[in-house]
C-alpha cells in the first residue's frame, strides 16, 4: 500500500466513498500544513540566529538544530556562548600573565624596543597609550644623535609655548 494514501478506520470506511476520499484529502493537507509550520519555525529560528550575530560556525547547525528557547538575540547569544559558539566578551581586564606574555611576543617580533638602547621611534610612539607616554618617549629621544626615524634624525623638542 502506498505510503500517502491514508489508512481509514472501520467506522470511517463504513462512510460513503467520496467522504472517505475528502477524509484523505483533509488529512493529507493537515499533513502538509503542520509540515510548512514547522519549516517556517525554523526559518524564523535561522533568521533569529542571523540577527543575533551568531558567526558562521561548523557547529552552528547542529546546536541549534533543536533549539526551542526563546528568539530574543540575548537569549540566542546567551546559549552560543553556553556552546561554544561564540566567545564571550573581553572585559579590558588583563592579568598579569597575559600582560607578560603580550610583552614577550612584542619582544620577539620587534614591537617593542631592544634593550640594547636603540629605540624605533615609530614602533615606540604606535605602542603609546596616552599622551603622557609619547611626550615621555619624545622627550627620551630629543637630542640623541643616533636616533633616526623613517625621516632622518630627530633633533631637539621645540621650545614651550
Amino acid at each position: 500500500m502506498p505510503e500517502d494514501v491514508e489508512v481509514l478506520t472501520t467506522e470511517e470506511q463504513e462512510l460513503p466513498n467520496d467522504i472517505q476520499a475528502q477524509l484523505r484529502i483533509g488529512r493529507k493537507a493537515a499533513k502538509e500544513t503542520e509540515a510548512l509550520q514547522a519549516q517556517i519555525k525554523q526559518m524564523e529560528r535561522q533568521s533569529a540566529i542571523e540577527r543575533a550575530g551568531v558567526p558562521e560556525h561548523p557547529a552552528r547547525e547542529v546546536v541549534f538544530a533543536n533549539y526551542d528557547g526563546p528568539l530574543e538575540s540575548e537569549s540566542i547569544r546567551d546559549y552560543a556562548k553556553k556552546m561554544g559558539i561564540v566567545q564571550a566578551p573581553v572585559t579590558g581586564e588583563i592579568s598579569v600573565e597575559e600582560q607578560a606574555a603580550q610583552r614577550a611576543i612584542l619582544s620577539a617580533g620587534g614591537g617593542s624596543p631592544p634593550s640594547s638602547g636603540d629605540v624605533d621611534l615609530a614602533v615606540a610612539l604606535r605602542n603609546a597609550k596616552s599622551q603622557a607616554e609619547v611626550m615621555a618617549i619624545v622627550r627620551e629621544v630629543a637630542g640623541n644623535p643616533g636616533f633616526k626615524s623613517r625621516d632622518g634624525l630627530i633633533g631637539e623638542l621645540p621650545p614651550p609655548i
